[in-house]
């Protein structure tokens, strides 16, 4: 799978280090040094995903987030943040500011890789439903999609696949009552919950001691039913592989143990943004 990346940094040695890696692996690469610039190619070249630094003069990386996600034209293209800004606070900034992950320099090569391919399948999915709006709005036979990706406040209905009593009781802690929260243990269970009821998001632990979860994602993936469900994988720090290989086979995110509550807030929106979207699109 290949994809245009813009890729923005104000550093020349950043800019042609990712530019090198990303072409390695047969990705068609653009790239901005500055804030204004990075819009400015935004606007012309429309790219399939945007790595950007956080950490530049004049506009910082925050700012140039918020006004691609704030513009009808480029909020649906991918935003991921690649900085040496390491601290909970500021992963938790980029993600409110609209960014699709946030991603600690140095960044290794192999969830990069798995990082942008995912994102760039999501993108290419909304760009055939947005294709079908617009023909379809054109012909007079629909009108536009009622959400966006900007939504403020959304909220839906979560399973929670996960076995430890403890780790459920934090997850509903921080999601109730705002959304509709739901939880099982068992695979079968999972599967037979995501056949016959409308989620919006459902969280699999991948340390679950009953069965894989990397099965269970791949199962949910191949589930009619569940196929345009959001998948958020939950990981323990440094399980790399078992990260990349849930990206690989369609989980939509993900979060790292220990985690932190406002980091699920943020995802957990981004999340049901995206499915609400894709939903009117549909």
């Amino acid at each position: 799978m290949t994809a245009r990346i813009l890729v923005v940094d104000d550093i020349i040695s950043n800019v042609k280090l990712l530019e090198a890696k990303l072409s390695a692996e047969y990705f068609d690469v653009a790239t901005a040094f500055g804030g204004e610039e990075a819009l400015q190619s935004i606007e012309n070249e429309m790219p399939d995903i945007v790595l950007l630094d956080v950490m530049m003069p004049g506009m910082d990386g925050f700012e140039v987030c918020k006004r691609i996600k704030g513009n009808p034209k480029s909020a649906h293209i991918p935003v991921v943040m690649v900085t040496a800004l390491d601290q909970p606070s500021d992963r938790i900034a980029g993600l409110d500011a609209g960014a699709d992950d946030f991603l600690t320099k140095p960044v290794d090569g192999m969830a990069l890789f798995a990082r942008v391919r995912s994102l760039v399948r999501l993108k290419m999915m909304n760009d055939e439903l947005r294709m079908r709006e617009e023909t379809g709005q054109d012909m007079g036979l629909v009108e536009a999609a009622g959400s966006t990706m900007v939504e403020p406040d959304p909220t839906g209905r979560i399973l929670i696949v996960e076995d430890r009593p403890e780790s459920i009781a934090w997850f509903r802690a921080g999601l109730e009552p705002k959304n509709e929260v739901m939880e099982v243990a068992e695979l079968d269970q999972a599967i037979t919950m995501a056949r016959s009821d409308d989620f919006d998001l459902i969280i699999v632990s991948l340390g679950v001691q009953a069965f894989d979860g990397l099965r269970l994602c791949s199962n949910l993936r191949s589930v009619p039913e569940a196929r345009h469900t959001p998948l958020l994988a939950v990981v323990n720090g440094g399980e790399t592989r078992k990260l990349v290989q849930a990206l690989d086979m369609g989980v939509n995110d993900y979060l790292t143990r220990p985690i932190d509550r406002n980091e699920l807030h943020a995802r957990v929106r981004t999340q049901l943004r995206r499915k609400h979207y894709a939903d009117c699109l549909r």
